[in-house]
């Protein structure tokens, strides 16, 4: 077992504009249940993490939000307030300063409060591994082997494993062996010169393949730990260059984890960002006495708003710092309805949606037929995912509704697309679109319906 104690950090925050109208300013994407399942995805986090913590997880979030937050995890969860939003950089790194504080050996993990984690066994052994490798010094993150060519995530690149030539002989006396030739083929001059110069490139060679020798044992310690060296990161690829990364097999999906002692994680970001570092350990230290909200007030809004990828992870993968466990279970980050579609698919029937290939479900379904007919009648093929309290009656249609009101919706020939019906907005979305809906959500304020975010 790892001797680190380990404190999980949960950044709650985002403004969720993709997942619009269930998503609000005041109800933000982590603080709702868009399965069905009972618990909301903040809530899930934490019960996911709070068996593999040594301290009390430690949740981030806007200050408007940390009522509801202090309500949905209750008090075994310490919640900091956020005065506004700085991005996750200055928000982990708050946490890793208290940590780092009360104790300085620690590991912390950053985990996002609004994410979906199948096979909850397969996740802690990943987080395990994440934390050895982490006690050896590194930024560890957890990559999620693709199953499709997605343009949504970002990227993580592996490093090819390494193969050490270890015959002594052959990687460097094969200069010295063909110089002593020609020394002993030359005059006595020239074979001084030559013993010379192959003496000076066989220390060269001697310290790179002692260098190189370094490197791979430093890399198979990881790897003995079930952790990879990484090589870069990789922002939403297009099309095509998320097939060649599918292709390639030494790509992950970045689910945004991040596991780090909370002193290396500071000292790091004091050589990139020395504000964020320095402004982060000066909260801390004033976190409860009087002066903490003065401090906070005054530090806060200078810190860079920055994301951890961005700030730490991409600049320390190309210094060689960084490693990733590969994490073999399911993941999606739900960013958009058509994310959320697929994923009430892919796990119909461990979730509280109703299907429309099994007609009622809690009262809420119904498909192929009216509420009161002899049963619903699905051979047209209709395909309907439900949450919520409205009824739904569907031909040869493949959609997914949102319901918050009573209202009976219809739908005929409807093909891919998401319905969410609340009490003060509808909204109709072509699954294949879902992206393009924060454009609509930023022109609310333009449009003077600023009060519906």
């Amino acid at each position: 077992m790892p001797q680190a104690p380990f404190v999980p950090v949960i950044p709650a925050g985002g403004a969720g504009t993709r997942l619009w109208p269930l998503s609000r300013r005041g109800r933000p994407k982590f603080l709702l249940d868009l399965t069905g399942s009972g618990a909301s995805l903040l809530q899930q986090t934490v019960a996911r993490l709070a068996p593999l913590a040594d301290r009390a997880p430690i949740v981030v979030t806007g200050v408007p939000h940390v009522a509801a937050v202090r309500e949905q995890v209750g008090s075994d969860v310490q919640i900091l307030a956020e005065p506004s939003p700085r991005n996750s950089m200055p928000a982990i790194a708050l946490a890793a300063a208290l940590v780092e504080r009360d104790s300085p050996d620690a590991v912390i993990g950053s985990f996002a409060a609004d994410h979906l984690i199948g096979d909850h066994a397969s996740f802690a052994r990943a987080v395990t591994a994440a934390r050895h490798a982490a006690e050896l010094g590194h930024l560890v993150t957890i990559g999620i082997r693709p199953t499709h060519a997605a343009t949504g995530f970002g990227y993580i690149e592996r490093v090819v494993e390494r193969h050490l030539e270890r015959d002594g002989e052959k990687t460097s006396a094969d200069g010295g062996a063909a110089s002593g030739t020609a020394a002993a083929a030359g005059p006595t001059g020239t074979a001084a010169a030559t013993e010379t110069a192959a003496a000076t490139g066989t220390a060269a060679v001697t310290g790179t393949a002692a260098a190189t020798e370094t490197a791979a044992t430093a890399e198979g310690e990881l790897r003995a730990l079930g952790a990879v060296p990484v090589s870069r990161f990789v922002e939403k690829p297009d099309r095509d260059r998320a097939e060649a990364f599918l292709a390639s097999g030494t790509f992950s999906w970045n689910a945004g984890i991040f596991v780090v002692r909370a002193r290396v994680l500071l000292d790091e970001l004091a050589e990139q960002i020395p504000g964020i570092a320095h402004g982060a350990r000066a909260i801390a230290a004033a976190h409860g006495t009087q002066e903490y909200s003065s401090v906070l007030a005054e530090i806060w809004p200078r810190l860079t708003s920055i994301a951890i990828d961005h700030a730490l992870a991409e600049p320390l993968a190309a210094a060689g710092k960084v490693a990733m466990v590969p994490g073999d279970f399911d993941w999606d980050d739900v960013g958009d309805f058509a994310a959320l579609a697929r994923q009430l698919r892919e796990h119909r029937g461990s979730t509280g949606a109703g299907s429309a290939g099994s007609g009622r479900s809690d009262g809420s379904v119904c498909a192929g037929g009216p509420v009161g007919a002899d049963g619903p009648d699905d051979s047209d093929g209709s395909d309907v995912q439900v949450l919520g309290a409205a009824t739904v009656d569907a031909l040869s249609s493949t959609a997914t509704v949102y319901g918050s009101t009573d209202r009976h919706i219809a739908l005929v020939g409807l093909q891919g697309i998401s319905i969410v019906d609340t009490e003060d907005a509808l909204l109709v979305l072509a699954d294949e679109q879902a992206q393009t809906l924060a454009r609509i959500v930023a022109r609310l304020d333009e449009n003077g319906h600023g009060h519906l975010r």
